[in-house]
Protein backbone atom coordinates (compact mmCIF):
# COMPACT_ATOMS: atom_id res chain seq x y z
CA UNK A 1 0.00 0.00 0.00
CA UNK A 2 1.36 3.73 -1.23
CA UNK A 3 0.90 6.58 0.71
CA UNK A 4 1.06 9.90 0.13
CA UNK A 5 4.26 12.02 2.15
CA UNK A 6 2.15 14.78 3.54
CA UNK A 7 -0.12 12.75 4.66
CA UNK A 8 2.43 11.04 7.02
CA UNK A 9 3.07 14.70 8.24
CA UNK A 10 0.07 15.71 8.71
CA UNK A 11 -2.71 13.19 8.68
CA UNK A 12 -5.87 12.92 10.36
CA UNK A 13 -3.42 10.40 12.78
CA UNK A 14 -1.44 13.88 13.69
CA UNK A 15 -4.25 15.00 15.32
CA UNK A 16 -5.67 12.35 17.60
CA UNK A 17 -5.70 12.66 21.54
CA UNK A 18 -2.81 9.66 21.62
CA UNK A 19 -0.53 11.42 19.38
CA UNK A 20 -1.30 14.87 20.97
CA UNK A 21 -0.38 13.34 24.33
CA UNK A 22 2.25 11.09 22.94
CA UNK A 23 3.65 14.17 21.07
CA UNK A 24 3.30 16.90 24.47
CA UNK A 25 5.22 14.22 26.63
CA UNK A 26 8.02 13.50 24.13
CA UNK A 27 8.60 17.27 23.97
CA UNK A 28 7.86 17.63 27.82
CA UNK A 29 10.62 15.29 28.65
CA UNK A 30 12.91 16.65 26.12
CA UNK A 31 13.27 19.64 27.59
CA UNK A 32 13.86 18.81 30.46
CA UNK A 33 16.98 16.77 29.62
CA UNK A 34 18.36 19.37 27.66
CA UNK A 35 17.36 22.37 29.30
CA UNK A 36 19.56 21.52 32.40
CA UNK A 37 22.84 21.89 31.81
CA UNK A 38 23.89 18.80 34.28
CA UNK A 39 21.91 16.52 31.96
CA UNK A 40 22.51 17.90 28.53
CA UNK A 41 26.89 18.43 28.92
CA UNK A 42 26.38 14.61 30.27
CA UNK A 43 24.37 13.73 26.93
CA UNK A 44 26.54 16.26 24.89
CA UNK A 45 23.09 17.03 23.64
CA UNK A 46 22.02 20.90 22.57
CA UNK A 47 18.72 22.67 24.01
CA UNK A 48 15.88 21.44 22.24
CA UNK A 49 13.53 24.52 24.00
CA UNK A 50 13.05 26.26 20.61
CA UNK A 51 12.64 23.58 18.82
CA UNK A 52 10.36 22.04 21.53
CA UNK A 53 8.00 25.28 21.36
CA UNK A 54 7.83 25.55 17.71
CA UNK A 55 6.63 22.13 17.08
CA UNK A 56 4.27 22.64 19.94
CA UNK A 57 2.53 25.14 17.72
CA UNK A 58 2.93 22.82 14.77
CA UNK A 59 1.19 19.49 15.97
CA UNK A 60 -0.69 20.54 19.20
CA UNK A 61 -3.82 22.45 19.06
CA UNK A 62 -4.81 22.47 23.24
CA UNK A 63 -3.70 26.11 24.56
CA UNK A 64 -3.16 24.33 27.85
CA UNK A 65 -0.14 22.66 26.80
CA UNK A 66 1.40 25.59 25.63
CA UNK A 67 1.50 27.44 29.13
CA UNK A 68 2.16 24.23 30.43
CA UNK A 69 5.78 24.05 28.39
CA UNK A 70 6.32 27.36 29.36
CA UNK A 71 5.56 26.77 32.91
CA UNK A 72 8.11 24.08 32.77
CA UNK A 73 10.40 26.07 31.16
CA UNK A 74 10.21 27.95 34.30
CA UNK A 75 10.93 25.69 37.28
CA UNK A 76 13.61 23.68 34.97
CA UNK A 77 15.60 27.10 34.99
CA UNK A 78 14.18 27.89 38.84
CA UNK A 79 15.66 24.35 39.30
CA UNK A 80 18.92 25.30 38.07
CA UNK A 81 19.26 28.32 40.17
CA UNK A 82 18.25 26.76 43.40
CA UNK A 83 20.84 23.94 42.38
CA UNK A 84 23.76 26.13 41.39
CA UNK A 85 23.27 29.43 42.76
CA UNK A 86 25.13 32.52 42.03
CA UNK A 87 26.20 30.82 39.26
CA UNK A 88 22.43 30.31 37.34
CA UNK A 89 21.06 33.31 39.46
CA UNK A 90 21.88 35.29 36.14
CA UNK A 91 19.29 33.96 33.72
CA UNK A 92 16.81 35.89 35.60
CA UNK A 93 16.82 39.72 35.35
CA UNK A 94 13.79 41.91 34.83
CA UNK A 95 14.55 40.98 31.31
CA UNK A 96 13.44 36.94 31.58
CA UNK A 97 9.55 37.43 30.20
CA UNK A 98 11.42 38.42 27.12
CA UNK A 99 12.47 34.81 26.89
CA UNK A 100 8.74 33.61 27.30
CA UNK A 101 8.08 36.46 24.52
CA UNK A 102 10.56 34.95 22.23
CA UNK A 103 9.23 31.39 22.76
CA UNK A 104 5.86 32.40 22.17
CA UNK A 105 7.05 33.74 18.85
CA UNK A 106 8.28 30.08 17.93
CA UNK A 107 5.16 28.89 18.58
CA UNK A 108 2.99 31.43 16.96
CA UNK A 109 5.58 30.60 13.95
CA UNK A 110 4.57 26.89 14.49
CA UNK A 111 0.86 27.75 14.15
CA UNK A 112 1.59 29.60 10.81
CA UNK A 113 3.17 26.57 9.55
CA UNK A 114 0.25 24.60 10.24
CA UNK A 115 -1.85 27.12 8.70
CA UNK A 116 0.53 27.09 5.54
CA UNK A 117 0.25 22.97 5.36
CA UNK A 118 -3.62 22.82 5.42
CA UNK A 119 -3.78 25.47 2.63
CA UNK A 120 -1.79 23.94 0.45
CA UNK A 121 -1.97 19.46 1.57
CA UNK A 122 -4.28 19.26 -1.69
CA UNK A 123 -2.72 20.89 -4.23
CA UNK A 124 0.60 21.33 -3.55
CA UNK A 125 3.91 18.92 -3.72
CA UNK A 126 5.57 17.85 0.03
CA UNK A 127 8.24 19.30 -0.48
CA UNK A 128 6.51 22.28 -0.86
CA UNK A 129 5.32 21.70 2.61
CA UNK A 130 8.89 21.00 4.12
CA UNK A 131 10.22 24.62 2.13
CA UNK A 132 7.09 26.25 3.73
CA UNK A 133 7.97 24.44 7.31
CA UNK A 134 11.67 25.74 6.84
CA UNK A 135 10.67 29.04 6.25
CA UNK A 136 8.54 29.62 9.15
CA UNK A 137 11.01 27.78 11.48
CA UNK A 138 13.70 30.32 9.76
CA UNK A 139 11.27 33.50 10.50
CA UNK A 140 9.96 32.41 14.01
CA UNK A 141 13.68 31.59 15.22
CA UNK A 142 15.07 34.85 13.90
CA UNK A 143 12.37 36.61 15.46
CA UNK A 144 12.98 34.98 18.89
CA UNK A 145 16.47 35.70 18.86
CA UNK A 146 15.75 39.15 18.52
CA UNK A 147 12.93 39.51 20.86
CA UNK A 148 15.41 37.43 23.31
CA UNK A 149 18.37 39.54 22.62
CA UNK A 150 16.89 42.84 22.59
CA UNK A 151 14.94 42.21 25.88
CA UNK A 152 18.32 41.29 27.69
CA UNK A 153 20.12 44.12 26.34
CA UNK A 154 17.44 46.34 27.32
CA UNK A 155 16.11 45.12 30.95
CA UNK A 156 18.63 42.45 32.65
CA UNK A 157 20.71 45.25 34.18
CA UNK A 158 24.18 43.45 32.97
CA UNK A 159 25.44 46.32 30.00
CA UNK A 160 25.45 49.17 31.48
CA UNK A 161 25.73 52.03 28.90
CA UNK A 162 26.87 49.46 25.66
CA UNK A 163 25.71 50.68 22.75
CA UNK A 164 22.96 48.35 21.27
CA UNK A 165 25.09 48.73 17.82
CA UNK A 166 27.97 47.00 19.92
CA UNK A 167 26.04 43.65 21.85
CA UNK A 168 24.57 43.37 18.96
CA UNK A 169 27.76 43.15 17.12
CA UNK A 170 28.65 40.39 19.89
CA UNK A 171 25.67 37.92 19.78
CA UNK A 172 24.69 38.28 16.21
CA UNK A 173 26.70 35.43 15.56
CA UNK A 174 25.03 32.71 17.92
CA UNK A 175 21.85 33.24 15.77
CA UNK A 176 23.65 30.63 13.49
CA UNK A 177 23.38 28.19 16.03
CA UNK A 178 20.09 28.35 17.38
CA UNK A 179 18.55 28.22 13.66
CA UNK A 180 20.78 25.33 12.82
CA UNK A 181 20.28 23.83 15.96
CA UNK A 182 16.34 24.33 15.94
CA UNK A 183 16.00 23.16 12.30
CA UNK A 184 17.67 19.96 13.17
CA UNK A 185 15.91 19.48 16.31
CA UNK A 186 12.85 19.72 13.59
CA UNK A 187 13.79 17.29 11.26
CA UNK A 188 14.69 14.84 13.72
CA UNK A 189 10.92 15.11 15.18
CA UNK A 190 9.44 15.07 11.67
CA UNK A 191 11.60 11.77 10.92
CA UNK A 192 9.83 9.94 14.25
CA UNK A 193 6.23 10.82 13.34
CA UNK A 194 6.86 9.80 9.67
CA UNK A 195 8.19 6.69 10.64
CA UNK A 196 5.46 6.22 13.75
CA UNK A 197 2.61 7.48 10.68
CA UNK A 198 3.86 5.02 8.94
CA UNK A 199 3.66 2.41 10.97
CA UNK A 200 0.18 2.49 12.68
CA UNK A 201 -1.32 3.43 9.23
CA UNK A 202 -1.51 -0.06 7.92
CA UNK A 203 -2.96 -1.41 10.82
CA UNK A 204 -5.80 1.22 10.92
CA UNK A 205 -6.47 0.67 7.25
CA UNK A 206 -6.92 -2.89 7.72
CA UNK A 207 -8.80 -2.33 11.19
CA UNK A 208 -11.28 -0.18 9.08
CA UNK A 209 -11.77 -2.71 6.24
CA UNK A 210 -12.73 -5.09 8.50
CA UNK A 211 -14.81 -2.98 9.90
CA UNK A 212 -16.71 -2.13 6.76
CA UNK A 213 -16.66 -5.90 5.81
CA UNK A 214 -18.87 -6.69 9.01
Amino acid sequence: MSFRFSDLMTGPHTRTPRFTLGLFIALALSMVATRNHHFSTALHLADTSWAVFLLAGLYLRPRWMLLTLLGLAVAVDLFAVWQDGLVMSGCFSPAYPGLLLAYGALWGAGRLAHSGWASTQERSHPWMQLLTLVGWTIAGVLTAFVISNLTFWGFSGHFGLMPLTEYVSRVIGYARGYLTTTLLYVFVALGGIIGWSAAVTPRRTITDRAGESA
